[in-house]
């Protein structure tokens, strides 16, 4: 198993403590997750992920790399993207061009695509 919860732990502190700290723009788009997360957060805490898990089976053996105030897993078919500034990440399948629930099945509904992303000492 891939410890992809270290690389998205280490490039999140990154990106809260220096990046946003230090360039507006991101200071904006972290105050706007910061926000979303304040407003629709407690629907997405109802389903927890272990980073790891679900990285090993949607993106396995990629590093993953930041995007904006995103750190991607790519996969062949799937992308698990985990957001810097909340905390959650979701699945998106690349093929149906939507983000998918846990076991990989294409969803509509927001709330059922965000997860929230266990600490280490809860995995």
């Amino acid at each position: 198993m891939a410890d992809s919860k270290s690389a998205y732990s280490e490039a999140a502190d990154y990106y809260v403590k220096t990046t946003a700290a230090q360039d507006e723009a991101m200071a904006r788009a972290y105050a706007k997750a910061r926000a979303r997360k304040d407003r629709h957060g407690h629907r997405w805490e109802t389903t927890n992920v272990n980073l790891n898990e679900i990285c090993d089976r949607f993106a396995p053996g990629d590093r993953g790399e930041v995007k904006g105030t995103k750190y991607i897993f790519a996969g062949e078919r799937y992308s698990v993207v985990a957001d810097m500034a909340a905390g959650y990440a979701r699945i998106y399948d690349r093929i149906a061009r939507k983000y998918t629930l846990l076991d990989g099945s294409p969803c509509d509904n927001d709330d059922l695509t965000h997860f929230r992303i266990l600490k280490r000492e809860e995995m």
